[in-house]
């Protein structure tokens, strides 16, 4: 172990795990684990997952993470983050045990869910595979140096119905009464389950830091429960392995909130909470879940999974919805809206042309948005991303936005190049080259906007003038790949 832990915190855990302290203790000299997770709505079959694994090095047996389909185990030698792979949003990089929570929450498709602490982006991006591009997904975060990141996560992984929003829990909980039909509190915590990842979270801890962060919960944890419809199911999750902010909340959750029963769920992986540990023992504590490192591959966690009473209508009627572009003016003055549809006519194929005009558009200064469909009433509220931002009018022209070519599969561009990820010009295109045409890219070579791919998916856009693809990868995202 080549840090130290603090006294007070080594105290604790010995004097709850008893027996258990010293293999607790010895987990920290271990490695910690690496993971990520693929992203279905880009890799749509296990013949993709399995070619990516193998251009990455990672495809080997037995490296699945148990209590998340779509995630392995890599070594740390791999480096998938300085792939292109990883900047087309093929996959997430997560810690393991951070899989569980939005693995227990199990939205299903065409549900509007709520990620109430959602930045950096991973458990959004986790919820997203799961629901599919149907229905609406709601990203929040409170500090608004995070969320710029949490709306760039939820770009690289070309996800179309996410709203990104930068407010307290409080203010959704005014706006969205009875709304979500499923809600992922990931809460703010003192992070005594990262220390193994996170060095700099010990120099951080203090008992003090532990009952402030268990206030903080207890307050998050109350206006989830007015924003979740009847039936629906709320995780609560922490990264900590203090009593106070895992088990001690959910006694008090339980006990201000008749209405709510904790969910026992088959998770044959993990341990069961402490009962013990709370004030009043109670026995329902039980069914929430700890993620012990010495137990599992994975760093520290806690889980605990809640449903309202009721039952869940995915066809209820909600209230301040958006509405409907065609049953109102347009928001696009006549030369915008000849402009954009000649876009559309010379850019993208009927499959994605078709799905942009049957939702709702919202333009916020020049910039054109697809709204998700069900998307409620946003004003009052600071949004950072609504939906799927199509592109900018710049003068007399429409500017398509990296948004929009990271969400699109080859099918769905009417004119794309095709790269492989051993051609070197694959990497001059993260770099911000141009890309110079040869005979062997074939005689499609159609002035304009065109889709690159890398080995089939999206990577950006490009723009074919002569032999040659100017390139339109933003300059922000730009850098040296491996």
């Amino acid at each position: 172990m080549e840090f130290e832990l603090p006294k007070e915190f080594e105290y604790k855990m010995k004097k709850l795990l008893g027996e258990e302290w010293d293999s607790f203790l010895k987990s920290y000299q271990n490695n910690n684990y690496h993971g990520l997770r693929f992203n279905l709505q880009k890799l749509s079959s296990s013949d993709d997952i399995e070619y990516i694994s193998d251009k990455l090095g990672i495809n080997e047996n037995g490296n699945e993470i148990p209590w998340e389909k779509t995630g392995i185990y890599y070594s740390n030698e791999s480096r998938p983050g300085k792939h292109p792979y990883h900047e087309m949003g093929l996959y997430y990089i997560q810690e393991p045990s951070a899989m569980s929570a939005a693995a227990l929450l199990k939205p299903e498709p065409g549900m509007k869910v709520l990620d109430l602490c959602a930045a950096p982006g991973g458990k959004s991006t986790q919820l997203a595979n799961m629901i599919m591009g149907e229905g609406l997904l709601v990203c929040n975060e409170i500090n608004s140096a995070r969320c710029k990141i949490l709306s760039q996560n939820i770009e690289r992984m070309g996800i179309r119905n996410a709203i990104v929003t930068n407010e307290d829990s409080f203010k959704l909980a005014e706006k969205f009464p009875g709304f979500f039909d499923a809600i992922l509190v990931d809460a703010p915590c003192s992070g005594e389950g990262m220390f193994r990842k996170n060095v700099e979270a010990i120099g951080e801890w203090s008992e003090n830091n532990v009952l402030k962060c268990a206030g903080m919960q207890k307050e998050i944890l109350d206006n989830a429960a007015k924003m979740l419809a009847p039936g629906g199911r709320m995780v609560f999750s922490t990264c900590t392995f203090s009593p106070e902010e895992n088990e001690e909340n959910v006694e008090f959750f339980l006990k201000g909130h008749d209405d709510f029963e904790i969910e026992d769920v088959d998770t044959p992986w993990f341990s069961e909470g402490k009962p013990e540990w709370t004030k009043n023992n109670t026995k329902e504590v039980e069914k929430s879940k700890r993620l012990w490192p010495h137990k599992l591959k994975g760093e520290g966690h806690f889980v605990a999974v809640f449903r309202k009473k009721g039952n869940l209508s995915l066809d209820r009627c909600e209230t301040g919805k958006a509405k409907k572009k065609n049953s109102t003016k347009d928001v696009l003055s006549k030369e915008e809206r000849k402009i954009f549809d000649e876009f559309i006519a010379q850019t993208c194929t009927d499959s994605i042309a078709k799905w942009i005009s049957s939702g709702v558009m919202a333009k916020f200064g020049s910039m054109l948005y697809r709204l998700p469909d069900n998307c409620p009433n946003l004003s009052g509220l600071h949004v950072l991303r609504s939906g799927l931002c199509l592109g900018e009018f710049k003068k007399n022209r429409f500017e398509p936005s990296h948004s929009l070519a990271v969400s699109m599969k080859k099918e769905d561009a009417c004119n794309c190049i095709n790269l492989s990820i051993d051609d070197d010009r694959t990497y001059g295109y993260f770099r911000g080259e141009s890309i110079i045409l040869s005979d062997d890219d074939g005689d499609f070579k159609k002035k304009g906007w065109c889709l690159v791919l890398v080995d089939g998916f999206s990577a950006g856009w490009g723009k074919i003038s002569g032999m040659q693809v100017k390139n339109h990868y933003p300059k922000g995202l730009r850098r040296e790949l491996k």
